[in-house]
């Protein structure tokens, strides 16, 4: 039997324990506890990477620690978004990526080891509609004469685009299956490179997300918007028809939705507090003016939201490739 001295020294003890087990802070109040990656699965300079890094700036300022950019380009996003699906799930890897690399590159890339439900979205970061341009001295004037005159080449007429099987070309390949004309999809690696095309006389237009430097370039007059992807017209192109309005409804979602992701399985109050520190961000006035303020999110899109937004998107390209 325990004597009384030894009781009182035991629940002593076990007192100390329990008040240190009480306070003792759990991984989301420690979180950050060691660097955190940041994976963007394009190379330096695109829309995600400069994203990324906006993106860490903001989360060390409000949360402390250390957030890095990698840069993981392969396979049109598949390299960088496979080695964040099979990360731990602990916040120490996330990746800031559009939803159409994250839910669908592998609905049409073989060998893709992930799929949407991979991630966890936390925050929406920038929306890029699309649109349709060509050289402010083409002779197609408006989206009509250009669909008219794409209707006459019979496949002939030329689109450069980012990507091969992306958000771009389901639209164009949507565009026709609808009744409208062939095109020639022509990829390469970026938007800048999709535009040098157009503005060098080697394809007759561009189908790519709008950007700070985009509408740089459509306000000087190098280049003209003919259309756009957008549900509606957009505030900053007012007088750019949706090809809603051309008579081509439906189309698959063409818009660039940048976010900021966890693997699948990331701790419900670490979420928490990357998302509320990303609606900070949002707010910053810096972030707007490195990201373009027509593009940066205000409307809360938080991981509710993003879900949704996911959901939304990742059926409608399945439709488009009948997955």
């Amino acid at each position: 039997m325990l004597r009384p001295t030894h009781t009182v020294a035991v629940l002593a003890v076990a007192g100390l324990a329990a008040a240190g087990c009480a306070q003792a802070p759990s991984a989301a109040q420690n979180y950050p506890s060691s660097t955190v990656r940041i994976i963007t699965p394009f190379a330096a300079g695109g829309i995600s990477d400069t994203t990324a890094r906006v993106a860490s700036q903001c989360l060390e300022k409000d949360l402390g620690g250390t957030f890095i950019v990698e840069n993981k380009d392969g396979g049109g996003g598949a390299v960088g978004m496979t080695e964040v699906a099979q990360a731990k799930p602990d916040g120490s890897t996330l990746s800031v990526v559009s939803v159409s690399t994250a839910a669908l590159v592998p609905l049409v890339t073989e060998g893709a080891k992930y799929e949407g439900a991979s991630f966890e979205p936390i925050s929406g970061v920038t929306l890029a509609p699309s649109v349709l341009v060509v050289k402010n001295d083409s002779p197609h004037r408006t989206a009509q004469d250009l669909l008219a005159a794409a209707k006459s080449e019979n496949g002939g007429f030329t689109v450069a685009m980012p990507g091969s099987r992306g958000i771009f070309s389901l639209t164009t390949n949507a565009i026709t299956n609808a009744g409208g004309p062939k095109f020639t999809n022509v990829p390469f690696e970026s938007n800048d490179k999709s535009v040098a095309a157009v503005l060098g006389g080697n394809s007759d237009s561009a189908y790519l997300s709008t950007s700070p430097n985009l509408l740089e370039q459509l306000r000087s007059g190098q280049l003209r918007a003919l259309a756009t992807g957008a549900p509606q017209r957009l505030d900053f192109l007012p007088d750019v028809p949706t090809f809603a309005e051309l008579g081509f409804r439906d189309l698959p979602d063409s818009t660039v939705n940048v976010s900021l992701v966890a693997p699948r399985g990331l701790d419900d109050k670490i979420e928490q507090r990357l998302a509320d520190a990303m609606q900070k961000c949002l707010k910053d006035p810096h972030t707007a003016d490195v990201l373009g303020k027509e593009f940066v999110r205000q409307d809360n899109p938080g991981p509710a939201v993003m879900r949704e937004e996911f959901a939304t998107s990742e059926a409608s390209w399945r439709k488009a490739v009948g997955r």
